[in-house]
């Protein structure tokens, strides 16, 4: 590349090819559990959720009216043009606080970590619109604090706009503002903004832009904030076989050779001798890093790794900076530095395509040496296999065309993929008394009383229904199973259930 010029045009291409290439992985795949249920709750347009505050939900409903067809390019789509926007914004920070080139290499290092390139940039989930208002309030921020703009308050108004939308998006919003109020605190030039009207002219439009979060909650006991504030502070001992996890976890989903000077880069923005800058981008980026790394050790989190993403996206100008820096000089750093970058594009490449075909057809599995590196039973790409023969089993049986039917499963993921299989032709439900999600707010158990059931699971998650389920119903019958094929491969083996009569109100949780 030619650094006399400004990136436009391998920036645009960046863009492109990024797209094109999500577009293909979404029309490829079949929806996972969280998309799935992500789908169910757009079915069920309120205020807020459970688990997540509303945007993202309210954009995937306007999708799919908008579309007028429900499918994975449909669901997906959103998140794949924010992405497209949040790149931009990632060039556009880069560029304020580094120059063009530096802003160009975040962009591009951005779009070469799985987490956001894959998961963020292709998937249905809530973290697509937080990464884009994140970057865009930051954007914001960084016009105020290092360019003094005549009409500050204007600008404050537009981070109070954006930052309620980052609420919005996803709770990780909050890491902004206090990401925000340490840097203002702790340096001595900036702390004047304390003093004045647009921090908190700010934060009262966002709170303003929150206030659907803030009704559905005060309706339904502050749940969300609880059950969301409980995964944090439950206590279970100190795991280090956990920590370790979390961190590898990180490194994966980041891929080592990024994570590692993505940590680097943090460093750097708080020992001495660096930029006011920098220091900005590390107190944004340090607070979910930190915070949520630390709580794995007692807290059990299991495979949520994308929570510390907001951090390490706060990261990605500073690395910018210095792949652009490096390059510029000569010898073997510059060099090592371009092979780095080849073979990072590639692998990114690569490893998607392996990903989204395996996925989507079991191919793996076709082969002794490549199938003998993992159990079959245990392949978490099963998860992406959507529940399509369901449909046709359960119209054969009649059971669609009654108006005194519901389904229902027994996992909240489960009764996600079922209600996405059934493209909404039929009420499910989930009767589970420990964590039904957001499946616990969207209908009564009040309105099925004295309805048969139609129960849907697998072996692995259900056992003896007649244990969890007798007391509820008249009788418990097995209609048989449903496979779901993967390409030419078995996929996953659905069970039937006829549970005749509800009689008693099957207890949920939250009140």
């Amino acid at each position: 590349m030619n650094n006399d010029n400004t990136p436009m045009e391998p920036l645009w291409l960046l863009i492109f090819l990024g797209t094109a290439f999500r577009l293909w992985a979404a029309g490829t795949m079949g929806l996972g559990y969280g998309e799935s249920y992500y789908f169910s709750c757009a079915r069920h347009i309120d205020l807020s959720y459970f688990d997540h505050p509303p945007l993202s939900i309210w954009i995937t409903t306007l999708s799919m009216h908008l579309a007028g067809t429900i499918g994975p390019f449909t669901l997906r789509l959103p998140s794949i043009i924010m992405f497209a926007g949040t790149t931009w914004l990632m060039f556009l920070l880069g560029r304020k606080i580094f120059g063009h080139w530096p802003g160009f290499y975040a962009a591009l290092l951005l779009n070469l970590a799985p987490v956001f390139s894959l998961a963020t940039g292709g998937w249905l989930v809530p973290d697509a619109p937080l990464m884009f208002f994140f970057l865009a309030g930051a954007l914001c921020l960084s016009h105020i604090l290092f360019e003094n703009p005549k009409r500050s308050m204007r600008w404050w108004i537009w981070v109070g706009i954006i930052l309620g939308f980052a609420l919005l998006s996803k709770y990780h919003a909050v890491f902004l503002v206090l990401g925000t109020f340490m840097f203002l605190l702790t340096q001595k030039r900036q702390r004047r903004w304390l003093k004045k009207s647009g921090p908190y002219v700010a934060i009262l439009i966002a709170g303003t832009l929150f206030l659907p979060v803030l009704i559905w909650n005060a309706r339904h006991e502050w749940i969300s904030f609880l059950w969301q504030g409980a995964r944090g502070t439950a206590w279970s001992g100190l795991h280090f076989d956990w920590l370790a996890r979390s961190i590898g976890g990180q490194a994966l989903w980041l891929v080592p050779w990024i994570w590692l000077p993505l940590l680097w880069e943090l460093w750097r923005s708080f020992v001495r001798g660096r930029s006011e800058k920098q220091l900005f981008l590390g107190w944004l980026a340090i607070g979910p890093i930190l915070i949520f790394t630390a709580a794995s050790l007692y807290a059990p989190f299991g495979f949520h790794f994308h929570w510390q993403a907001p951090g390490y996206l706060m990261l990605f100008p500073a690395l910018g900076n210095t792949v652009h820096r490096t390059l510029q000089s000569s010898g073997h750093k510059a060099s090592w530095v371009r092979w780095w970058l080849r073979i990072s594009c590639a692998f990114i490449v690569v490893a998607v395509i392996i990903f989204v075909t395996h996925a989507s057809t079991g191919w793996w599995h076709t082969s002794e040496v490549l199938s003998s590196t993992f159990v079959k039973e245990e392949d978490q790409t099963l998860e992406l296999l959507d529940y399509t023969p369901l449909e046709q089993a359960l119209t054969e049986r009649g059971f669609l065309d009654s108006s005194n039917v519901f389904v229902f499963t027994n996992r909240w993921f489960l009764s996600g993929k079922v209600d996405y299989a059934l493209r909404g032709k039929a009420r499910v439900y989930c009767f589970n008394a420990g964590d039904p999600r957001g499946f616990a707010f969207f209908s009564r158990m009040e309105d099925i009383l004295r309805q048969d059931g139609i129960l849907v699971s697998t072996t692995k998650f259900l056992t003896e229904p007649e244990h969890e389920y007798g007391p509820y119903f008249e009788t418990i019958t097995y209609l048989g199973d449903v496979p779901v094929p993967r390409g030419n491969n078995a996929g996953v083996l659905l069970k039937l259930y006829f549970c005749k009569n509800l009689k008693a109100v099957f207890p949920m949780p939250y009140k």
